[in-house]
């Protein structure tokens, strides 16, 4: 007997593939409307306001209001219902580390809030792994998700796509109300991790002004999975506090300068039991305690402008600073001479930045052009260090040197890049509208220098290092054909550039009790790309479709740390980062929702909204597939607003297929294989008055046991930590909002 979660959701997703933003007045609670929706405006495509029927690719959008009402307390739940985007994840104590778009992940995604760009993530070993850092989902405004290369816009870092975060601005949130301030205070507690969240939001504006202040609170614990009852978990208490605050002045003629300032703090402590015992690395530990720190700093200026012919400019200059601070407490109580091992790891990023760019329209002949024209240039120094004293339970005698190496050490030398980029794009207007082309290029010259210190010199007193200089000149050329009113087709082609990162270049790991030695490549050439992808969309007053067939061409595709061969000196394995000759991924996604009021006056309030993806990846250097893709997924939503807007329903079946084993690379070792899973989400709003909302949902509906493949991607089958990283089963979450 067929049943809906295990067999007819897969029916629907051959059916129909894909992903769309829900209409505003849906998720806002207002009145109900059945007049044709008004057509998305997203910025990430063109660094331009665009609707999306003239954007030539798919993008993804999820607003402020569509994440209260799936209670997305992070970007990791905010994602869920966006398939093609997922979260990757490194372990149960690092947690989030990443976003994935299409199969490509970690720092080959650009993720930038307000224009500023997040550190790049780093990990070596088991007990060393600083992750990418986010925003707070309190502030949140609007994400919007460009899938594929889009380093002609944003450089090197965006060789797999980019994750666009724009947070509240003082005067445009008090815009959307009838009062000249604002106090906003938030409550939220799940059951996921057990986690309480608290809010509060100050926002004030005269004529041409505005502030806005905020800061927001978070404590929680491990994430509730679904291992079984003896299993050993892995106890996790983790704290958070987000403080922002934002100055914005508007002239009398539309320009702004705008002024931000942001700190973040998070503390966490993780017991790992999973482990113990496991393999050659814990099979004498009885013990193991992680106490790790994470802490980031904001200073932005921006000014946008209209000056003349020149219109949309920007203007922006940036500072940051990201610090990660993580000890490791191990006891190896089973080892013939037990020992208790102290490790410290530091991870420090400063960035330095300034961006811009304006637009100018004119005509030529019969045509229409809106010609851009950008500038970036980013200053980096990126400094790593490992330290840990070893100490013996026998006699108390304690080392610097623990498994041959003596420490601190740095597993690079302190590096600072540097990297311009120069950019022009026209967008095309031919025959009044119908069709738009929308050439683009991009100038980008980047320049690596290590910094040796005594630490460094110390530890590799023999390894050469290795200085970057690149250029690359990138295109893309997008094209869209409106055929009618409602049907348009679109296409494009994008090159995709990003140089030898500062970790594989000048890579110094030596772990002589193991016979471990990484060593620097200088003949590391730069990933490139090549991505072709072609759809169309279909637009009535209450129903949009919009279907997308992609395929990219990855050559000299970076392998970090791979297994090299042996030094026939040493006997050490040697490991090395390396370019692999091509790597391909082709893939299909679709995006469908419909106003059911369209098909019936009884539905008045209804609405359908359809999602799904599929993408597979090989490497052509040794024909496995590629392990970044995430099986196909889809996703199902049926939403009700009340016409009055007091109450709100939303319900979402989430669907991901098994990855099969023939679908991962299990050259060097055996991998776990997630079985298929569906999920359904139930929330549920209400807002007893205008000033305030309540929202609760019931998520994992049918308590399902469940894996994703990111989660364990990396993981051996037999790893004890698969059952620690199965997701939670049924759980609650309650959310409430009073303004002021």
């Amino acid at each position: 007997m067929l049943t809906w979660n295990r067999s007819l959701l897969p029916l629907f997703m051959l059916a129909v593939p894909g992903t769309l933003s829900w209409p505003a007045n849906c998720l806002a609670g207002g009145e109900a409307d059945t007049a044709p929706w008004l057509e998305e405006v997203v910025v990430v495509a063109t660094r331009t306001p665009r609707t999306v029927d003239t954007i030539p690719g798919q993008v993804g959008v999820i607003d402020a209001a569509e994440i209260q009402r799936t209670l997305a307390m992070d970007i990791d739940r905010a994602l869920a219902v966006e398939p093609g985007a997922n979260v990757q994840t490194d372990g149960t104590r690092f947690g989030a580390s990443s976003v994935n778009l299409r199969g490509i992940g970690g720092n080959r995604v650009k993720i930038e809030i307000d224009g500023v760009p997040v550190r790049d993530g780093f990990s070596i070993g088991a007990f060393a792994n600083a992750g990418r850092v986010v925003v707070e989902m309190d502030r949140v405004k609007r994400i919007e998700l460009l899938y594929g290369p889009a380093s002609v816009l944003y450089g090197s870092d965006a060789l797999g796509g980019v994750m666009s975060i724009t947070t509240w601005d003082p005067l445009a949130l008090l815009e959307a109300g009838d009062a000249p301030r604002r106090i906003q205070v938030r409550g939220a507690a799940t059951g996921m991790n057990e986690s309480l969240a608290g809010s509060a939001l100050y926002a004030a504006a005269g004529k041409n002004h505005g502030i806005l202040a905020a800061y927001t609170y978070r404590s929680g614990h491990e994430l509730q999975n679904q291992a079984p009852a003896d299993f050993p978990d892995d106890p996790q208490d983790w704290d958070s506090h987000d403080a922002f605050a934002r100055f914005s002045y508007r002239t009398d003629s539309g320009n702004r300068l705008r002024i931000s300032a942001g700190a973040t703090e998070r503390r966490v402590k993780t017991d790992i039991r999973s482990v113990l015992g496991y393999g050659t690395r814990y099979r004498w530990t009885t013990a193991l305690a992680g106490n790790d720190e994470d802490s980031s700093r904001l200073l932005a200026l921006d000014w946008a402008f209209d000056f003349g012919d020149w219109r949309d400019g920007m203007v922006r200059f940036y500072s940051s600073s990201y610090d990660t601070a993580q000890q490791t407490e191990e006891v190896r109580g089973n080892a013939p001479r037990p020992t208790a091992i102290q490790r410290e790891f530091q991870y420090n990023e400063d960035m330095l930045g300034m961006e811009a760019y304006a637009f100018r329209s004119f005509n030529f002949a019969r045509s229409s052009h809106r010609v851009g024209l950008g500038a970036e240039w980013t200053l980096s120094e990126v400094e790593e260090l490992r330290d840990g004293l070893q100490t013996s339970l026998v006699d108390g005698q304690a080392s610097n040197v623990i498994l041959g190496e003596a420490m601190p050490v740095r597993d690079f030398p302190i590096s600072r890049g540097r990297e311009l980029g120069l950019w022009l794009q026209d967008e095309i207007d031919l025959t009044g509208g119908r069709w738009l082309l929308i050439p683009a290029v991009r100038l980008d010259r980047y320049r690596l220098d290590p910094k040796p210190d005594p630490i460094w010199t110390e530890d590799n007193p023999e390894t050469p290092l290795v200085s970057i200089s690149t250029s690359r000149l990138t295109p893309r050329l997008g094209v869209t054909f409106a055929v009618n009113e409602s049907w348009s087709l679109f296409g494009h082609y994008a090159a995709g550039f990003r140089s030898p990162p500062f970790e594989d270049a000048n890579i110094g790991f030596d772990i002589p009790l193991f016979g471990f030695r990484a060593i620097p490549n200088p003949d590391l050439k730069s990933e490139t790309s090549d991505s072709l992808e072609a759809g169309f969309r279909w637009r009535s007053g209450s129903s949009n479709l919009s279907l997308s067939a992609f395929y990219s061409d990855y050559d000299d595709f970076i392998e970090s740390r791979a297994l090299v061969g042996i030094d026939p000196e040493t006997g050490d394995l040697l490991f090395q980062s390396r370019n692999i000759d091509q790597a391909n991924i082709r893939g299909v996604d679709l995006k469908f929702e419909q106003d059911l009021v369209a098909w019936s006056a009884a539905l008045d309030g209804w609405l359908l909204r359809l999602s799904t993806f599929w993408a597979e990846g090989k490497n052509r250097q040794n024909e496995q597939p590629l392990n970044s893709i995430a099986p196909a997924q889809a996703v199902l939503q049926l939403g009700w607003t009340q016409p009055k807007g007091a109450w709100d329903v939303l319900l979402t079946s989430s669907w991901t297929a098994q990855k099969r084993p023939a679908d991962i690379d299990q050259s060097i070792e055996a991998r776990f294989a997630t079985p298929a899973w569906t999920t359904v989400d139930l929330t549920i709003g209400w807002r007893p008055g205008p000033k305030l909302q309540l929202r609760a949902g019931v998520l994992n509906l049918l308590d399902e046991t469940y894996w994703r493949w990111l989660d364990v991607a990396n993981l051996e089958s037999d790893n004890p930590m698969i059952p620690a990283l199965s997701r939670p089963g049924r759980y609650y979450s309650l959310q409430f909002q009073a303004v002021f």
